[in-house]
This record gives structure tokens, C-alpha cells and sequence, in this order.
């Protein structure tokens, strides 16, 4: 249910008051939002959007939230930068709950259910984690010193060299050790600043998502006047089609791994001695190998 701006600030104020009935209200129009943010956002499963939903309940039904809003951008724009920001607390500290009801009555005498804790699936999932970082380092050190070194120093940002790679290095560069360290900690200085663009593409991602939200709104709200601004329509429209196309790009970027903080192959090339289509053709086929090699042991367990 879309309320007017009036009614929504009016509602939110109210919400804001504690109005029992401005927040059940509340929760009738915008609930279908709350449930929907997370796979739209983030591309959650709907079980992670169910529980996000009780977890946004919970902060929201007392209504203190809401007073933070003093009516300067959209309420949607507002609201799901509240939401966003929810969601990043919920995935810091979430566990596995269970809602089971229990048969229990309040003071009023209706029955309620109550929230169980399940065994916390943390330990589990943190230990998965560990044996296919195992595995992974496992399968890395079956490669060739040299390939080994030209992958680690591709991915140094995450991966550390041992010193085996160290002697490689030295005599492969006539660098002297403090030299070497000093190379490797300006690489990945730079490359903490990627990092750190990465973070912000995400950011972007999330951003031109509302602005398409708030695009749409501006149309909905100019169609009801299209006698009289058809040309106002048009501009709207074509803003859409930008934002549709601009996160479209970025998300494709994503999917093929272009916010990862990769070291430039020039940079690999120049301090090993060799050519940067040495340094692509070698890491693309060590991609393919420890793929298929980790895919081979899922297969066999």
C-alpha cells in the first residue's frame, strides 16, 4: 500500500510518538518492503529474508527509529538506509532461530510465540571455511614454485608468501630482503586503496537502487499529470533507463569477480622479468586447475 507524502509523514511522526496504531499501520503498508529488501538488495534466499523480517521487527515495532526522520529526502530513501543498515548489523551477529509456539498467554490473555534458540551453526560453517582454505592452500602448494609465485603475487592483498617464495623472489629480482618486503607492502598499500573502491561499487550498487525507487515514484507521480508534462516523463524515463543500465553493469561486474583487489599484471611482469601475457596466460590456467581440483574433491566426498 503506497500512502501520500502527508499521510506517510503524518504516519511516521506518529510512529515516531509510539502510536500503537500508527505502527500497526505502518507495518500493514511497508511490511512487504521489509521482507522483499534483502533478496533485492543483497540477493538473499527467502529464508534469510524471513529472518531478517523478525530481526527489523524487533528494532522497528517501538517506534524510536522512526524520529530520526525529518522528512528532507523521500521516506523510502530514508527507510531503506535504515534498512540497510539493519541488515549489515543482522549479518554481524545473526544466529539460527526458531519460532516455536509455545501455547503461552500474555497479561491479556492472548497467546504468543516465543523465540527458541537453536544450536548456533556458526562453529559449523566457520569450520567448513577453514578445510577449503586448507584445501585450497593444499592444492596451491602441489603448483611450481614459479606459477605459485606469479598466483600469490596476482592475489597478494589476500595471500602471503612462505619462504620457499621469499628465496625464489630474492634471486629471481637480485632484490635484498628488506627491499623485497618494502615492494610488497607498497603493493599492497595500492592495493588496499582498490579495496577499498571495490567497497565503494557496493555501496554504488545499493544507491542506484533507490534512486531507481525514487525515479519510479517521480513517474508515478508525473503520469497523473501527463497532459500537461509529457516531456517531464520522457526525462524521467530515460533516467530510469540510465540507472537500470548503470547498475546492471556493475552487477555483472561482481558476478565475474572484478571487485577483487588483483595486483596489475604489468606490475607482476616487471618484478619478475617476464611478459604481462606470461603473467595472464599462466594465471588463468592456475584458476582453472585449483578449480577443477576443488570441484573434483567435492565430487569425490
Amino acid at each position: 500500500m503506497n500512502l501520500s507524502k502527508d499521510k506517510t509523514l503524518d504516519l511516521v511522526t506518529r510512529c515516531g510518538e509510539g502510536d500503537e496504531a500508527a505502527l500497526k499501520l505502518f507495518f500493514e503498508s511497508y511490511s512487504e518492503d521489509i521482507y522483499n529488501f534483502p533478496m533485492k538488495i543483497f540477493h538473499l534466499s527467502e529464508d534469510d529474508a524471513g529472518d531478517f523480517f523478525l530481526y527489523a521487527f524487533e528494532r522497528l515495532k517501538t517506534g524510536a527509529r522512526f524520529s530520526s526522520f525529518k522528512g528532507k529526502s523521500s521516506f523510502r530513501t530514508w527507510f531503506y538506509s535504515v534498512l540497510r543498515n539493519m541488515l549489515i548489523d543482522w549479518q554481524r551477529t545473526k544466529r539460527e532461530l526458531k519460532i516455536t509456539n509455545l501455547g503461552k498467554i500474555n497479561k491479556e490473555g492472548k497467546e504468543y510465540a516465543t523465540i527458541e534458540d537453536e544450536p548456533d551453526l556458526r562453529p559449523e560453517l566457520v569450520e567448513e571455511a577453514q578445510e577449503l582454505t586448507k584445501l585450497f592452500h593444499q592444492v596451491l602448494g602441489e603448483i611450481g614454485v614459479e606459477k605459485r609465485v606469479i598466483f600469490k603475487l596476482s592475489y597478494i592483498y589476500y595471500l602471503n608468501l612462505d619462504e620457499e617464495e621469499i628465496q625464489f623472489l630474492v634471486s629471481k629480482t637480485n632484490l635484498g630482503l628488506d627491499d623485497l618486503k618494502k615492494k610488497i607492502l607498497e603493493l599492497r598499500s595500492e592495493l588496499s586503496k582498490r579495496e577499498e573502491e571495490n567497497i565503494r561499487m557496493e555501496d554504488k550498487i545499493t544507491s542506484l537502487y533507490l534512486n531507481i525507487l525514487e525515479l519510479k515514484e517521480k513517474q508515478t507521480a508525473t503520469v497523473k499529470k501527463a497532459p500537461i508534462l509529457p516531456q517531464e516523463i520522457d526525462k524521467t524515463s530515460q533516467a530510469l533507463k540510465k540507472k537500470y543500465e548503470q547498475r546492471k553493469k556493475l552487477l555483472e561486474k561482481r558476478k565475474k569477480g572484478h571487485f577483487l583487489a588483483r595486483t596489475p599484471y604489468r606490475e607482476v611482469a616487471d618484478l619478475l622479468g617476464i611478459t604481462e601475457g606470461n603473467v595472464s596466460v599462466t594465471l588463468l590456467r592456475l584458476i582453472e586447475k585449483i578449480q577443477k581440483k576443488l570441484k573434483f574433491s567435492e565430487l569425490s566426498e
